[in-house]
């Protein structure tokens, strides 16, 4: 039994004491690596507390890596918790306060490399600028003298006391250098690495790329560290080389991994044993928001061999570029000799203002209020995605624990059949363009991602959200905004290149007439002097490996052929009815336009955007194309069917091309013994006809409810008798 006694006189919550005692007790291993703790509710009980204080703890524990849980059986010590605890404080590095009005001041750097905005709502302006005013008014002096190129000795120690009391991090002000931004600092790194004869650095992959472009220019051989759930893959790090490796173990960028504490020790050994140094990046890590922020790296290193690295841009203001690293001791004289040669780029009045900001208290009071926000935000935000995005599993959300952006998984499941003439180039820039085209549209919507393409591993692609922009209460419309931006785009098609394409229906993981399909793309190619550049076979097992992967057996799926020879296979994933359109019907709306070959892709550019608004307010994206002459020729994406008693009525097959789903419901309608006339509906004549219907979207046949404001009954005898044997039609393939 765990016996613990609470202090109702400390400051801290009681989960907060439990998670420390048991941390402790793990650490020192009077809790053995393997050993079972209490249940939550038998450890609420044997303490007289919540099994809520008791759950908070264990998952705090969890997530350092302290506790595993095992399904049906309980929570165990983890394996390489329990070593010679290695947290001890050293008074020698214990931060003390020397001026009790010193100036307080926090940053974290924002991680992309465009323009970031923020919620006016996540920052107290109205106390920064009393902060300000007090540096103004009450010491002006100090801004009479240029900034201290290592960063004001106020601020430096203001930094020194919040990380020691909330990341753990150990040292003092001397150890602290201020500069404008990462990439500033990561240069002064260099430049320290360089005097100490490290020519090598090791990175996350998957990680934070500028980090990548300063060492390359300064002229660091590289290693690319891939990066696993509990962060980089330490075994693959170089041996006996003198090295540098870059790591996030709190937050890592852009996978959200979190580093385990007894991976951190095996990183620490690793570093001792290598002679190497560890550049530690705590991205982000005070916005966390289950359980409390994880302590840093540094903070258990006895060797001196981590360089911590810090900012406040997320959690203040995005025009305050603050940031800092602390050195080890062994590293301030090299720091001496170079940063004579370089002036200080912080403004020495932000700073001050910084460090009264935090010695008021300001910044804790501002941190709460942010955490409590984003978390808020992030809720929206993920509900939102499941709601809007979840159809088709077409978009996910990863990385949701932390940080001030979610990533996004856009399942499309993009394949590449063949490649055409340029190759594996054309392959790269396809996928660039579609990216550009998807980040786009999200800006357009005034909602900010980012491509991040470096996860790019299974034909998906992945984009970092910063719903922290948005308003709370905006959260919801933009996201459906932003989901109907990428239907759009994907709807139209990956390649950009004159191209043809064919959509197909899954139905039970198995694609509806496919020889006929291939047979009309084998025409629509013919048309342009062109042959299909794979087999029928091979297209047939490419639907079969997309099927298998992503576990979706009942959908639409998108092939595209270019000029080039380029072809490509997606999840289509608005080419999807649902029940209630099959019931009720469709509306749709006339369009004056038309085109030789509806199945090539040259619709202008005012039919897309009638398209895009249709499919914006819900419907099935589809308009009916008039021609000169006011007849109504087929769909912008299908082909329509007029029905006045017991005739049909559609255009003629000079004016369409014959699709799959069409050539059936000719024959139905020809073996029902409806009458069929190859005639163009013109729009006067609309209210003279009792029902109508479009086909060959998915393939389905569709009731049309309405055109403009004109009602058709979508009940009609007719028009259920087509339908109904089409849908026999279709179980038989």
């Amino acid at each position: 039994m765990i016996s613990f006694e609470f202090d109702n006189n400390s400051g801290a919550s009681l989960y907060v004491q439990l998670y420390e005692h048991l941390k402790e007790e793990i650490s020192e291993g009077h809790i053995r690596t393997g050993e079972r703790l209490p249940s939550l509710r038998n450890m609420a009980k044997n303490l007289g507390v919540s099994v809520t204080t008791v759950k908070i703890a264990y998952d705090q524990l969890m997530v350092e890596g302290y506790l595993v849980s095992r399904p049906q059986s309980g929570f165990y010590a983890a394996q390489g918790a329990g070593t010679e605890n290695t947290n001890k404080t050293g008074n020698d590095l214990m931060p003390v306060d020397q001026d009790t009005n010193s100036v307080f001041n926090v940053s974290a750097t924002g991680r992309t490399q465009t323009a970031l905005s923020c919620d006016p709502d996540s920052f107290d302006f109205v106390k920064w600028k009393k902060c300000m005013s007090t540096v103004l008014n009450e010491t002006p002096q100090l801004l009479l003298t240029e900034a201290d190129r290592q960063g004001e000795p106020e601020l430096r120690q203001e930094i020194a006391n919040y990380v020691y009391k909330s990341r753990g991090v150990k040292c003092t002000q001397e150890q602290v250098v201020i500069s404008a931004g990462t990439q500033q600092l990561v240069s002064h790194i260099a430049r320290i690495l360089k005097m100490i004869d490290i020519a090598h650095v090791s990175v996350e992959d998957p990680g934070y790329l500028p980090v990548r472009s300063i060492f390359s220019d300064w002229g660091f051989s590289m290693s690319c560290i891939p990066v696993k759930e509990d962060g980089i893959v330490i075994e693959k790090l170089p041996e006996n080389i003198r090295t540098a490796v870059y790591v996030c173990p709190q937050n890592q960028f852009p996978t959200g991994a979190v580093m385990p504490i007894n991976r951190r020790r095996k990183l620490l050994e690793w570093a001792e044993a290598n002679g190497s140094i560890i550049i530690e990046d705590d991205y982000n890590s005070e916005l966390r928001y289950t359980g409390m922020p994880i302590p840093a790296l540094q903070g258990i290193d006895q060797s001196g061999k981590v360089i911590y690295i810090g900012s406040f841009t997320s959690t203040l203001f995005p025009a305050i570029r603050i940031s800092y690293m602390i050195l080890p001791r062994e590293m301030i004289k090299l720091y001496e000799r170079i940063r004579m040669n370089y002036d200080q780029t912080c403004s020495k009045t932000e700073q001050l203002t910084l460090a009264e900001f935090m010695r008021k208290g300001y910044y804790y009071t501002n941190l709460k209020r942010i955490r409590k926000l984003y978390s808020v935000k992030l809720h929206e935000a993920l509900s939102a995605i499941r709601e809007y995005g979840s159809e088709g599993n077409f978009l996910t959300a990863e990385n949701t624990q932390s940080g001030i952006n979610i990533i996004l998984r856009l399942n499309t499941y993009n394949r590449i059949i063949s490649e055409g003439h340029s190759g594996a180039s054309r392959t790269a820039e396809i996928r660039r363009e579609m990216a550009q085209r998807i980040v786009k549209s999200a800006a357009s919507a005034g909602i900010k991602i980012r491509d991040i393409d470096q996860l790019d591993h299974d034909g998906q692609f992945y984009l970092a959200f910063y719903y922290n922009q948005i308003k709370t209460d905006k959260i919801r419309d933009s996201v459906k905004t932003m989901i109907s931006g990428f239907k759009s785009v994907v709807t139209k098609g990956s390649l950009s290149l004159p191209s043809v394409y064919e959509v197909i229906r899954l139905t039970d993981g198995e694609p509806q007439f496919l020889t006929e399909h291939y047979e009309r793309l084998t025409r629509s190619l013919a048309s342009m002097n062109l042959e299909v550049p794979f087999s029928c076979d091979r297209l047939k097992s490419c639907i079969a490996e997309l099927v298998e992967e992503s576990g979706i057996t009942d959908h639409n799926i998108k092939i595209e052929v270019d000029v080039g020879g380029h072809s490509v296979m997606y999840l289509n994933p608005t080419h999807y009815p649902s029940d209630e359109m099959y019931a009720n019907g469709v509306a749709v709306d006339l369009f004056y336009g038309e085109r030789k070959n509806p199945n090539i892709k040259a619709m202008d550019q005012e039919l897309r955007d009638r398209t895009d608004e249709a499919i914006r307010a819900g419907g099935l994206y589809e308009v009916l194309l008039t021609d000169r002459n006011g007849c109504i020729t087929e769909g912008s994406r299908s082909n329509v069917f007029f029905i006045r008693g017991n005739d049909v009525y559609t255009s003629p097959s000079e004016k369409v091309l014959l699709g799959v789903t069409r050539s059936k419901v000719i024959e139905i309608i020809q073996e029902e013994g409806f009458g069929l006339h190859y005639e163009s509906v013109k729009k006067d004549d609309l209210a003279s006809f009792d029902a109508a219907f479009i086909s060959g979207t998915s393939p389905e046949v569709l009731p049309i409810s309405q055109i403009g404001s004109l009602q058709y009954d979508v009940n009609n005898r007719v028009l259920r008798s087509i339908m109904e044997d089409f849908g026999k039609l279709k179980q038989k393939h």
